[in-house]
């Protein structure tokens, strides 16, 4: 519990966004569990059930985990439950170093009786003896044969002992013999026994031991029930990669920033938590010897579990967490007396409800802690007059109450008890009717109990708790610090980055000013010799103490008045450079916009002139100004100010190909309706084909014959559905334009005959059924299955 505390703390300080732990066979258990398929198919199984066992350097931990086959988002996936864990500090790695390091201490005293004494005073050689364990346990665990060897392992005194792995293994029988109690743990908390696990996967160091392998195997054989296969001792995952890779992939899982295959993930804690509550203060009024003891969470339970604690007292409570027995955290729970001696002096004494959560992370919190007082209250509320069955007069209540009472009393098998309570009902609602009018409310006082909650203030102590975790304002003052820290920290890179930026290019302008040619022939001696003398001057300040103490606004203020004398002629410099391939580039532009405007004229004639002649006299223009600037560049010396820049020119030509790049862009439209009309424009809208005499009287034939409410009963808009009437010949006797040509084809492929003919057929139907005389309902009809047709 204090290094989980510890580890929180931490990542509090660091500034870490919500962060969790995550036990480290779980994070193993979640590593394997993306390589599992429990999908069913193919003859797959749809569950599994796996042991793991992690062998570390100072304790050893068994768990049972269950993989079931789950479906998220129409995917196959996996649903892990972590049932159970064991937990040994008998069986470790750096148990076996350092026996076999007190043996080899053994052994040396026995060799040098003079030194016996002093060695073991010596914490470098008991280190020395230590790390030559660990590897000499390495050796073992792939040869038969060590040589254990320390050089000038204590007084210049070299050690050297041959060690054998059957020796080991009697040194170490003792802390060997208890491999198989997390095991036992584990599946006692998992409810499960060994014949129902599927599979053991070996993670941790300590593992590769050959006689823990041994004892393993033979233990694993003889506890399986006969006729069950065989459990090998497998490693699927990296035993010491694993928990980390897993913890990794359990953050970007519960992240919504990474697309990650969804893991169903529930764990549980191997610890057993213990709340034990006692008074806080002798001298308030309670009961001798009072105290209770309550397991909250005991192991196995899981994570994000909440328990509430009730009990009933009138006096401060000590409230002290045990984690397998062991004091982790006290709480005091101050202000429940002074509740019930002042403000609730006359109520009774009050429910203290202690709520407790185990987070995420395995740690147990006290959420709050409330006393309630119970309040006796009257309150009056209106009671409806009772409603006679079967009679609607107002002196019927009486009876109406007595029938209601017998219902009741039938339906509820107890005849005495209801009609009891029938009778005062009705009694009531006599009296009621007496003093006001029938149909009106009664009022009854009834007393009821309200709850009154008082929040107790909780107070966390870590009294006899080693490590002592950090408070709330502890991890606050601490991340302050880190915080002007992490400023420092950055004010010193930066700080040197201004340092080294004016290093070099005080080292590199002094080299562009001597080597560089076209450097001097852009400078004046003076202006060379000027610079030079700055550069000097400015290297032999940074090795003075001014400049070792100047922040990285002087640095900078430094570069910059050396950079206003270095780069008027590093730039001109480079403007000389670049000069003469500006020519060439040019005309690899003129030569491109020239042919695109020819190929554009030649096949894209939907491209307008205008168009073509905006990127021609863009092309002029350039041609104008740089014949320009380059006469006034001529009369120039180099050692001047350019009349142009080569990026300017460059940022010309780059306008001028892709303008002619647009051209070749322009789709070709195959119908320009513009022509029908400036309104609306092309085809449906009516623009200046109003003005044509034929469409003005189809459009004023139109609106005679058309209703606001889209139905009509004239034999105009009947005949209009054969497309015929109109100058003999459907619509041509209308119009005979291109436009309404392009109309009536539109009509032909939309209004066929056929669809007006089914419609007709509808229209007939629905006259069929029409009164005499009723012509508006086969019109109606025939214009209702015209529309679903369409």
């Amino acid at each position: 519990f204090p290094q989980r505390r510890a580890l929180l703390a931490a990542a509090k300080i660091a500034g870490l966004p919500r962060p969790q732990l995550l036990h480290e066979v779980s994070a193993a258990a979640l590593q394997r569990a993306l390589d599992l398929d429990l999908s069913g198919a193919n003859g797959t199984q749809n569950e599994s059930l796996v042991l793991f066992y992690n062998m570390g350097a100072r304790h050893t931990e068994s768990c049972v985990v269950r993989y079931t086959g789950a479906q998220h988002m129409g995917k196959s996936t996996v649903a892990m439950n972590v049932l159970g864990c064991g937990l040994t500090s008998e069986l470790g790695g750096h148990l076996v170093d350092m026996e076999i390091a007190g043996r080899m201490l053994a052994a040396f005293q026995a060799k040098h009786p003079k030194l016996a004494d002093g060695i073991v005073s010596s914490v470098r050689a008991l280190k020395k003896l230590e790390k030559e364990a660990m590897g000499a346990k390495h050796v073992l665990s792939a040869n038969k044969e060590a040589n254990f060897r320390v050089e000038s392992l204590y007084e210049d005194t070299d050690f050297s002992q041959q060690v054998r792995r059957e020796t080991v293994e009697e040194w170490c029988a003792q802390i060997f013999a208890a491999f198989s109690a997390p095991i036992e743990k584990a599946l006692r908390n998992a409810n499960v026994t060994l014949g129902d696990v599927d599979t053991v996967e070996m993670i941790g160091g300590g593992w590769r031991i050959p006689r823990v392998q041994a004892l393993l195997s033979e233990y694993l054989q003889a506890q399986r029930p006969q006729g069950a296969p065989a459990l090998n001792l497998s490693q699927h995952v990296n035993g010491d990669e694993a928990m980390a890779t897993g913890a990794a992939f359990f953050g970007a899982n519960s992240s919504t920033s990474f697309r990650t295959k969804k893991i169903f993930f529930t764990d549980s804690t191997p610890h057993a938590y213990t709340l034990e509550l006692a008074p806080l203060n002798a001298s308030q009024p309670h009961e001798e010897g009072w105290a209770t003891t309550v397991e909250i969470f005991p192991a196995g339970s899981k994570l994000r579990a909440k328990k509430a604690v009730k009990v009933t007292v009138g006096f401060d409570l000590k409230a002290v967490i045990l984690e397998n027995g062991n004091p982790i955290v006290r709480w005091e729970l101050a202000g429940i007396h002074d509740a019930v001696v002042g403000k609730y002096v006359n109520l009774s004494t009050p429910l203290v409800s202690i709520k407790l959560d185990l987070d995420s992370s395995g740690v147990v919190q006290m959420s709050s802690a409330t006393a309630i007082f119970d309040e006796n209250v009257t309150v009056e509320e209106l009671v409806a007059p009772a409603r006679a069955a079967g009679n609607a007069s107002g002196n019927a209540s009486g009876n109406a109450s007595g029938d209601a009472a017998g219902d009741a009393a039938a339906e509820d098998g107890d005849a005495a008890g209801a009609a009891a309570e029938a009778s005062g009902e009705a009694e009531d609602a006599a009296n009621a009717s007496s003093s006001t009018n029938a149909s009106s409310p009664s009022k009854v006082v009834k007393t009821k109990i309200k709850k009154r909650k008082v929040l107790i203030p909780v107070v966390e102590m870590f009294d006899g708790v080693s490590p002592r975790p950090l408070s709330e304002d502890e991890c606050r003052l601490a991340a302050e610090r880190r915080g002007l820290m992490d400023a420092g920290d950055a004010e010193v890179r930066k700080i040197d980055a201004a340092r080294n930026a004016l290093e070099a290019f005080i080292y590199e302008s002094r080299d562009k000013l001597n080597d560089d040619d076209h450097c001097q022939q852009v400078s004046t001696e003076d202006e060379r010799s000027k610079i030079s003398e700055a550069l000097m001057a400015m290297e032999d300040w940074l090795y003075e103490d001014e400049a070792r103490e100047a922040n990285a606004s002087a640095l900078e203020g430094k570069l910059g008045s050396l950079q206003d004398l270095v780069i008027p002629i590093r730039r001109r410099a480079w403007e000389l450079e670049q000069r003469p391939s500006l020519p060439e580039l040019i005309d690899k532009v003129k030569a491109y916009v020239n042919q695109t405007l020819a190929y554009v004229e030649a096949n894209m004639t939907w491209v307008d002139a205008k168009e073509r002649d905006g990127v021609a006299n863009l092309t002029a223009n350039f041609v104008e100004w740089f014949g320009n600037v380059s006469a006034q560049q001529a009369q120039l010396e180099l050692t001047q100010e350019p009349a142009y820049t080569a990026q300017g020119v460059k940022e010309r030509l780059h306008r001028m190909q892709s303008e002619a790049q647009r051209l070749t862009k322009i789709r070709k439209i195959d119908f320009d309706y513009s022509k029908y009309g400036d309104q609306s424009g092309g085809y449906g809208g009516y623009g200046k084909g109003y003005d044509d005499p034929r469409m003005r009287a189809y459009y004023e034939a139109m609106m005679r014959n058309y209703t606001q409410n889209g139905t009509n009963g004239s034999d105009w808009w009947r005949n209009f559905g054969n497309y015929s009437g109109f100058g003999g010949s459907g619509f041509g006797g209308w119009n005979n334009s291109d436009y309404m040509r392009s109309f009536y084809e539109h009509a032909a492929r939309n209004f066929s005959d056929s669809a007006n003919a089914s419609g007709e057929e509808g229209g007939a139907g629905e006259s069929a059924g029409a009164e005499p005389g009723d012509g508006a309902g086969g019109a109606a009809g025939g214009s209702g299955a015209g529309k679903s047709e369409l």
